[in-house]
């Protein structure tokens, strides 16, 4: 998506530095990319401190290494969401002249009503924020607030897309088709739960064997996979190993690199894809692939997962084939 807001917004290719994370890298070497030196999530690399004057260093670390990437002069910032420490001390710099949300995954289909996170009031808290950043990076969160610095608009996918923000331009599907030698009948998506909400590897594995089970039934004989970019070692490992067992015999298993775009994927042979709750599903369904997803097994084995789906939005869970377990059918 930022690569066809740079198309639509005519920005000259030496205006441009992508702050790239979880190693995903650009096409090509066209323009100025750097990996960003600070994180959100795991670690928040500017969370409050009751030591508040060492925040003071962090944020004085922070401003001069943005006013090195921007060579001191003034920028326009564009941005998944707003919910990260890292978006308030850049979007509240003296230099930022306003940002743009752009679209990057089911964040952008949030429900308004979910925007806000809604924490209890604690004075000491507020207190404690002000103490650390001043008023650089506040201590109440929303995704996509307007209220922060100066919001310019949005760049979407859908109509669907950022419900009740103003100035929405709507862009398409930004994936060119690309011709591959690579023939594609199936991409499995494993998201990131296996190392979250207290899943047990049996528990995701017998996930993983409908899926295959479903794939190995279709006929396929070539099966493509791709890890979540902070997937963890050991689930990884785990995973690719039971993967190679199943399919051993039947197909042949190929794993896709970071880099490697499964909405592209979509968009040029429409292979079916397989997802949990990943944002890849809605993006291959928009594109023409047939989505096939385990979320209502999910659902049945972890409740949790129910909370999930009042963020995904209605036109994507209604034409997604769920599967169940074979006792099930």
């Amino acid at each position: 998506m930022a690569l066809e807001v740079i198309r639509i917004e005519k920005i000259p290719v030496e205006a441009v530095t992508l702050l790239i994370s979880r190693n995903f890298l650009p096409p090509d070497g066209t323009y100025h990319a750097i990996s960003l030196p600070f994180s959100h999530y795991p670690i928040d690399s500017f969370a409050v401190q009751i030591a508040f004057w060492k925040s003071w260093n962090k944020v004085r670390e922070f401003d001069q290494w943005l006013e090195q990437i921007t060579h001191q002069q003034p920028f326009t910032l564009y941005a998944a969401h707003a919910y990260s420490s890292i978006f308030h001390l850049m979007v509240t710099h003296p230099m930022c002249q306003g940002y743009y949300y752009i679209e990057e995954g089911l964040v952008a289909y949030r429900p308004p009503a979910d925007w806000d996170v809604k924490k209890p009031f604690n004075p000491l808290r507020s207190v404690l924020y002000y103490l650390n950043f001043s008023q650089r990076n506040r201590s109440n969160r929303s995704f996509f607030t307007t209220q922060l610095g100066r919001y310019l608009g949005a760049f979407g996918v859908s109509q669907h897309s950022f419900p009740t923000l103003t100035n929405l331009q709507i862009v398409g599907l930004p994936f060119p088709k690309i011709e591959s030698e690579e023939k594609y009948q199936c991409v499995i998506v494993h998201d990131n739960i296996y190392d979250h909400h207290g899943l047990t590897p049996t528990t995701y594995l017998r996930w993983i064997d409908v899926i295959v089970t479903d794939a190995l039934k279709r006929g396929f004989t070539s099966i493509h996979q791709k890890f979540h970019p902070a997937q963890g070692q050991a689930s990884l490992q785990a995973i690719e190993a039971f993967m190679q067992q199943k399919v051993a015999g039947k197909a042949s298993l190929h794993t896709l690199g970071a880099s490697d775009s499964i909405e592209q994927i979509s968009l040029s042979q429409r292979p079916v894809i397989y997802v949990c709750i990943s944002s890849v599903g809605l993006y291959a369904h928009l594109a023409g692939s047939e989505v096939v997803s385990i979320y209502k097994i999910c659902c049945q084995d972890q409740p949790i997962f129910q909370d999930f789906g009042r963020l995904l939005p209605s036109f994507y869970l209604e034409n997604v084939t769920y599967l169940s377990y074979p006792s099930q059918n």
